[in-house]
C-alpha cells in the first residue's frame, strides 16, 4: 500500500510538471507570435509611420534619418535631422522622407526586422515577469494572455493603418492640419477592453505597454507616449464594474475630455499654441474618446463569445429571474431555489464588505446548485419528509451528492453561463468531506474490512480559486446549517457562523483563494447581519376582543363580518345562495 502511494505521488508530480511546462511553452509561443506580428506590421514603413504630411504642414516632432544616404542628389548623414519640430514641410522634405523609407527597405532589411523583433520581445517579456512576480492580481493564465495578445495586435493594426485613414479624412476635411490626426488613434480601446474582461491591475500594465509601443512606432515621441498612457488609464478606470453599455459611452466622453486637457497642456508646455490650432487638438482628443467607446461596445460581445468571458453586463442579464434555468429550478427544486436566493443575498453583502465583485458573487450563488435539477428529491431542502437515502448505501449517497457538481458544470456549459460561473459551480464545495455519510459508512463497516477511505467521501474539487468562489462556499455551508437552529437568536447565529468559518478554514478549503483573515472577519460580520435580518422575531399580536366575540357568536351588532337577516327571507333560501358561492 505504501509503495502504491509513493508511485501515485510521483505520477502526480510528473503530471503537474508536464502541465506546468506546457503552459510555459504556450506563453513562449504567444510571445514569439506577437513579436513577429509586430515586426511584420511596422516594417518597412517604420520611418514614416504617423507622418501623413503634405506640403505646407507643420511638423509636430523631429524626424531623423536612420541611415546614411548619398544618391539622387541628396546627401544625408546617419542621425541627421531631416525635418525639425515646428518646421513647415516642403516638397523637398517629402522627397527626402520617401527616399529614407526606400533605402531602409533595401539596405537594412534584416537588421530592421531583427531590431523590432528583439525590442518587442524584451519589452513584453520583462513587463510580464515583473508584473507576474510583483502584482498579485495580474492575470497570468494562457487564456488571459491570449486575449491581451489579440487586443494588442488589433490596436497595432489601428496604429499601422492610421495613415491611410488620415489621408481619407484629410481629403474630406482639408482645413484640419494633417498632424492632428495622430491624436485620434483610439489606443485606449485596448486597456478599456482588458479592464472589462480582466481587472484593473492587468489593464494598467497593458496600458503602459501599449503606450510605449504606440509612442515608439509613431515617431518616438515622449509626448505621445504620455498622451496614450493617460488616456488608457482613464479608459480602464471608467469601466470598472460596468453593468450597462451606457457606462462605456460615459467613459469614452470622460476619456475625450481628459485627452483634450492633456493635449492643451502639451501645447502650452512646448509653446506651440499658434503652430497647431488648440481647437483642432481638443477636437481630436475628444473624437479619440468617442471612437474608443464605440469600438469597445462593438468588439466586446465578440470577445465575450469567442473567449467565453462573462462581463458585468452579461452577469446582469443572467441575474434576471426569468432565465430558463432559474425558472426550472423554481418549479422542480423550490427548496434549492430559495436556498440559492438567500445565498445570493449573503455573498453580495459579504463581497461589498471586502471589495470583491458583488454582482459575480450573487449571480454565481443563483446558479451554484443547478446540478441538483437532475435528482432534486435526493437533497433535503426539496423533500417533504421522505428520506430516499435510507435505502441507499452511504457510498451511493455520497456519489449522488458529489455528482450534482459535475451535472451543474455540464448544464452551465450548455446554457453558456460563462467560465467564471462554471468555475465557481465546480469549486463551491472544494474538496470538503461529506461528514454525515462518511461517519455512517464507518459505523456500518465490518471490522474485517479495511478502513473506509476519506477520499471516497470528498468532493472532487478543486478548492476555491477566487474570493467570490470562497464566499459562495462559506455562505452555502452557513445557510444550510442555519436551518437547524431551533431558536435562531443573534447570539446563536453568530456562534454558528464563526464555527463553520473556522471549520472550513482549518480544513484548508480556503488555502488557494485570496481571502485573508481580515476578510474572513468582515465576511462573518456581514453574514451575521443578513441572517439576523432573515430570522428576525415578530411580535405575537393579541387577538382583538371584538373578533373573538364574533367567532363565539357574541357579536355586538350587524357589522361587516356578520350576516344580516333580511325581512321575509327564508333560511332555506339563504342556504341555496351559500351553495352557489361554494360555501356549505
Amino acid at each position: 500500500m505504501r509503495d502504491w502511494r509513493i508511485k501515485d505521488g510521483i505520477l502526480s508530480n510528473l503530471v503537474g510538471y508536464i502541465r506546468h511546462r506546457r503552459i510555459d511553452l504556450q506563453k513562449a509561443l504567444l510571445l514569439v507570435a506577437v513579436s513577429i506580428i509586430t515586426t511584420l506590421v511596422f516594417f518597412p514603413a517604420l520611418t514614416l509611420l504617423g507622418f501623413s504630411y503634405r506640403a505646407g504642414d507643420v511638423a509636430v516632432m523631429d524626424i531623423k534619418s536612420p541611415v546614411e544616404i548619398e544618391e539622387e542628389g541628396i546627401s544625408l548623414k546617419k542621425g541627421e535631422i531631416v525635418v525639425r519640430e515646428g518646421q513647415v514641410i516642403t516638397k523637398e522634405d517629402l522627397s527626402k522622407l520617401e527616399l529614407i523609407s526606400s533605402v531602409v527597405r533595401e539596405k537594412r532589411f534584416f537588421l530592421a526586422y531583427l531590431g523590432i523583433f528583439v525590442f518587442t520581445v524584451v519589452l513584453l517579456s520583462t513587463t510580464y515577469h515583473f508584473a507576474s512576480r510583483n502584482i498579485r492580481k495580474f492575470s497570468r493564465k494562457p487564456k488571459d494572455l491570449l486575449l491581451m495578445g489579440v487586443i494588442y495586435t488589433g490596436v497595432l493594426l489601428l496604429i499601422r493603418f492610421s495613415d491611410i485613414t488620415a489621408d481619407v479624412v484629410e481629403k474630406i476635411l482639408p482645413v484640419v492640419p494633417a498632424s492632428v490626426y495622430i491624436y485620434m488613434i483610439p489606443v485606449a480601446v485596448g486597456p478599456m477592453l482588458v479592464r472589462l474582461f480582466l481587472n484593473s491591475e492587468t489593464s494598467l500594465v497593458f496600458a503602459l505597454v501599449m503606450a510605449v509601443m504606440a509612442g515608439f512606432f509613431l515617431g518616438g515621441s515622449l509626448e505621445l507616449t504620455a498622451y496614450f498612457l493617460v488616456g488608457g488609464i482613464v479608459a480602464a478606470m471608467g469601466v470598472r464594474h460596468c453593468i450597462q453599455r451606457s457606462t462605456v459611452i460615459k467613459a469614452g466622453i470622460i476619456v475625450g475630455a481628459v485627452n483634450g486637457l492633456i493635449l492643451l497642456s502639451i501645447a502650452s508646455i512646448k509653446g506651440e499654441g499658434t503652430a497647431v490650432e488648440p481647437l483642432f487638438m481638443v477636437l481630436a482628443g475628444f473624437i479619440n474618446g468617442l471612437l474608443t467607446a464605440v469600438l469597445t461596445v462593438g468588439v466586446a460581445p465578440i470577445f465575450e463569445i469567442i473567449f467565453g468571458y462573462t462581463t458585468d453586463i452579461k452577469l446582469l442579464e443572467l441575474s434576471r429571474m426569468d432565465h430558463p434555468l432559474l425558472k426550472e429550478l423554481a418549479m422542480r427544486a423550490p427548496g434549492t431555489y430559495h436556498h440559492s436566493i438567500v445565498i445570493g443575498s449573503l455573498v453580495e453583502a459579504a463581497a461589498e464588505s471586502i471589495h470583491a465583485n458583488p454582482l459575480l458573487a450573487r449571480v454565481s450563488a443563483y446558479y451554484h446548485d443547478i446540478g441538483k435539477l437532475k435528482m432534486p428529491f435526493y437533497f433535503i431542502e426539496n423533500t417533504t419528509g421522505e428520506n430516499r437515502h435510507k435505502k441507499l448505501a452511504p457510498s451511493m449517497s455520497a456519489l449522488i451528492l458529489t455528482n450534482h457538481v459535475k451535472e451543474g458544470v455540464e448544464m452551465a456549459k450548455k446554457y453558456r453561463l460563462g467560465q467564471e460561473i462554471i468555475d465557481i459551480i465546480q469549486q463551491h464545495h472544494g474538496t470538503s468531506l461529506i461528514t454525515y455519510f462518511y461517519q455512517k459508512a464507518r459505523e456500518m463497516a465490518e471490522p474485517s474490512m479495511h478502513g473506509i477511505s476519506e477520499k471516497d467521501f470528498r468532493y472532487p474539487g478543486p478548492k476555491p480559486q477566487t474570493r467570490e468562489a470562497g464566499l459562495v462556499m462559506l455562505a452555502d455551508a452557513i445557510e444550510a446549517a442555519s436551518k437547524t437552529l431551533h431558536e435562531p437568536t443573534p447570539a446563536k447565529i453568530q456562534g454558528l457562523t464563526q464555527k463553520i468559518v473556522n471549520r472550513i478554514f482549518i480544513d484548508g478549503q480556503l488555502d488557494e483563494c485570496e481571502l485573508t483573515l481580515k476578510d474572513l472577519h468582515f465576511i462573518t460580520k456581514s453574514f451575521n447581519r443578513v441572517l439576523t435580518g432573515i430570522y428576525h422575531h415578530r411580535i405575537d399580536y393579541p387577538e382583538p376582543v371584538s373578533m373573538g366575540k364574533e367567532e363565539r357568536g357574541e357579536g355586538i351588532g350587524p357589522g361587516p363580518y356578520r350576516e344580516r337577516e333580511r325581512p321575509g327571507e327564508d333560511k332555506k333560501d339563504r342556504k341555496v345562495h351559500l351553495k352557489r358561492l361554494g360555501v356549505k
